[in-house]
């Protein structure tokens, strides 16, 4: 019965996302019905973070494939080290809406809620190649998904309406409910099918040589990044996406402080018309938490729609997740080689 209640709640709760429409799960048809399905049959209930993105249905795509292959599919670590790791990530990038929803599902599975010990967990791991890669795969995701947060998501999970003296037990029932969703342990690779065919073939990026030594993780993190490059060509010009990751490499993904100020020069190489999606690129890398409704009416008035909007704040995040883990693991790269076919694709051959 909670269930159920829970997911009608969570489904109102798209309601409450910023700056974009997503698509009402009961108008959900063809590519973003079947992810909805399937986000609320494995995740337990339909993950906003995921769901919002639907007006660019292939950036919801490749993050629930993310969050799926990373974080809940079983591997060599346990759930509850993931989810620390998940925690500990999403503190550090102040998303309280991510620390809030898996610092519940944490001390679900039994584990300390607040999540402290995750990047212990993660440095820990160094010496053992497959938890290296597998913990990563977290970091990564969590990089990339608490931009999304911040930038259309509000700072809780539950209604402000709600009375403080049950916050705590909505949250703790929300964990419960995510900890352990129905049915066997989910089955590695599905989500894959969900991306475009060139994503799922793509050559892997140097940059991931981190994840090499669990090759069905570094294999979904491929399909992923390159479903996320090419959506980041779509609404981004070459100039822009040029200077994002210029701007990373001089200055790193942290926050400039606590004022925009920085961003104006920053977009100087820009046109006039580039710059109002710079300047969104930009904030989501560095201070997601500071992209407010100026920043996307100006967005607006330069033409940009729910679907550029979401493909800009997706891409610029994944840029900055991979900037971040990069350098997190830099100096430990297993040599890469192609990630095997999955048991699916030998049948198809």
């Amino acid at each position: 019965m909670f269930r159920t209640t829970l997911r009608a709640a969570v489904r109102r709760s798209l309601n409450d996302v910023r700056h974009i429409r997503p698509v009402p799960p009961d108008r959900a048809r063809g590519e973003v019905a079947l992810l909805y399905e399937r986000v609320e049959r494995d995740f337990g209930v339909l993950a906003p973070p995921v769901a919002l993105l639907s007006p660019a249905s292939e950036c919801a795509a490749a993050t629930w494939t993310a969050l799926r292959e990373s974080l809940l599919v079983p591997g060599s670590t346990e759930r509850t080290d993931r989810e620390a790791v998940a925690v500990s990530v999403s503190r550090d990038n102040a998303c309280p809406y991510c620390v809030d929803v898996h610092g519940a599902t944490l001390g679900s599975l039994g584990g300390t809620a607040g999540g402290g010990d995750g990047l212990r967990l993660l440095a820990a791991a160094a010496d053992d190649p497959v938890r290296h890669a597998e913990l990563g795969a977290v970091a990564l995701t969590f990089q990339h998904i608490n931009r999304l947060v911040n930038v259309f998501l509000p700072d809780s999970p539950l209604p402000a309406f709600a009375p403080r003296a049950v916050r705590g037990v909505l949250l703790r029932a929300t964990g419960g409910v995510i900890a352990a969703p129905p049915g066997p342990a989910l089955a590695p690779d599905t989500s894959l099918a969900l991306l475009p065919e060139r994503a799922r073939h793509a050559p892997v990026p140097e940059d991931l040589g981190w994840a090499a030594g669990a090759p069905r993780v570094l294999r979904a993190l491929a399909g992923v990044t390159a479903a996320l490059d090419a959506v980041g060509e779509r609404a981004l010009s070459d100039t822009t996406r040029v200077l994002v990751h210029g701007h990373l490499r001089e200055h790193g993904s942290g926050p400039a402080g606590i004022d925009r100020s920085w961003l104006e020069e920053a977009v100087l190489g820009l046109s006039p018309h580039e710059r109002p999606l710079g300047r969104l690129a930009l904030l989501t890398a560095r201070a997601s938490f500071q992209v407010g409704d100026d920043v996307v009416a100006a967005c607006r008035e330069a033409g940009a729609d729910d679907a550029t909007l979401v493909r800009t704040v997706s891409w610029a995040a994944m840029a900055a997740a991979r900037h971040t883990t990069g350098r997190m693991f830099d100096g430990f790269h297993e040599p890469l080689h192609p990630p095997s076919p999955t048991d699916t694709e030998r049948n198809e051959t």
